[in-house]
């Protein structure tokens, strides 16, 4: 039985896509430490966030994103804790720059060494300073901090997200505002969108911790989660268990809005027969997608079972009109080994019942 079903998809995003607008402060094939975002917890304080983001190089050239004049420097010959507020950033340069006839301040922090002198003019891509792991730092790398209209520490909702001004060279990013979500709510993406290790596993980012009276959304995308550094291809989006599901298209050097609805709204997707996939990634750690196709509404099951055939997880259990989905599935919790999967999709108009399984790995 073939039939050809018209399906409604929304937010698929490709139009209005932005640009990086700061050249990236490291030399290029380095990547942000996937552990320490902009607007996540703080280990120390769950109250505060990370303001900035962390990049991974390690005793090698730091650059000036932008041009414009050296606001201070902060140097400490002797390697211990700097003269930063809160005496956290170790030695550190501030770059005072221009962006839409705003005023901004880029930190560079947890340096070495720096390059340059306060009152200095620099240029876009000069070498400043000498990264590493001085403050509070567990080891060598930057720190990288861009603050709006002021450097103030204190100054509320001044941190603005550097994952959306700069990428490594053909990544582009995506950011999105989940509504009504409360701080750290979990954003899934699939698939892996990092260009290379150490995201091996990268799968989920949080909207921002707004409970760090210092973090705030970007004037333009006014978000409250972003992915930075991701591969060109197409990604789907959820959080709030799946009633926030999007679909982004990201280019080379794009910065994405995951909510902007492109000028179509509807695509014709052939769906020839009921299919449930194999999960994808599998062996996965630590969560794997599971994608099954109805070609006409159905009651449908969806199951995960142990070996010994205790139910492990209930995915879906509802009447579903024709189309495609995509449902995650989280290993918290579970014991390293192999379990299965299984399908049970019902059609009230024909009285056609389909049924089937797979096995997936889970490997801690």
């Amino acid at each position: 039985m073939k039939y050809l079903i018209l399906t409604t998809v929304l937010f698929f995003s490709v139009s209005r896509a932005q640009e990086f607008r700061i050249l990236r402060p490291v030399p290029d094939n380095i990547q942000t430490n996937g552990s320490y975002l902009y607007g996540e917890p703080s280990v120390s304080n769950p109250g505060y966030a990370h303001r900035g983001i962390d990049i991974l190089v390690k005793w090698d050239t730091v650059f000036s994103a932008t041009n414009g004049t050296v606001y201070f420097v902060g140097y400490n010959p002797a390697d211990t804790i700097g003269g930063y507020e809160p005496n956290g950033g170790g030695n550190y340069v501030v770059i005072k720059s221009q962006y839409d006839s705003q005023n901004i301040y880029l930190y560079y922090m947890h340096l070495k060494m720096p390059y340059v002198s306060q009152g200095q003019s620099v240029t876009q891509g000069q070498p400043i300073a000498l990264s590493g792991n001085t403050g509070y730092s567990t080891g060598a790398h930057l720190h990288f901090e861009i603050r709006m209209n002021t450097p103030n520490f204190s100054s509320p909702k001044s941190r603005r997200n550097p994952e959306l001004w700069c990428a490594i060279t053909g990544m582009g990013a995506i950011y999105g505002k989940v509504p009504g979500a409360s701080n750290n709510t979990r954003v899934d993406i699939f698939p892996d969108p990092k260009p290379r290790p150490p995201y091996t596993t990268f799968s989920y980012a949080l909207t921002y911790n707004f409970a760090d009276p210092y973090i705030g959304s970007d004037d333009v995308y006014q978000e409250n989660y972003a992915i930075g550094d991701v591969k060109p291809g197409t990604y789907t989006i959820k959080a709030l268990n799946g009633a926030y599901t999007r679909v982004v298209t990201v280019g080379p050097g794009q910065v994405v809005n995951a909510d902007d609805p492109s000028s179509t709204d509807e695509q014709l997707a052939i769906i020839e027969d009921f299919a449930l996939m194999q999960n994808y990634p599998n062996p996965f750690n630590p969560n794997t997608v599971i994608s099954f196709t109805i070609p006409e509404r159905s009651l449908v099951q969806l199951k995960v079972y142990d070996l010994l055939g205790n139910e492990v997880s209930t995915l879906v259990n509802e009447e579903r009109s024709a189309g495609i989905y995509n449902e995650f599935f989280y290993g918290d919790g579970l014991a390293s080994g192999v379990y299965v999967y299984s399908l049970i999709a019902a059609s009230p108009e024909t009285g056609l019942t389909f049924r089937d399984s797979k096995k997936m790995m889970f490997v801690k």
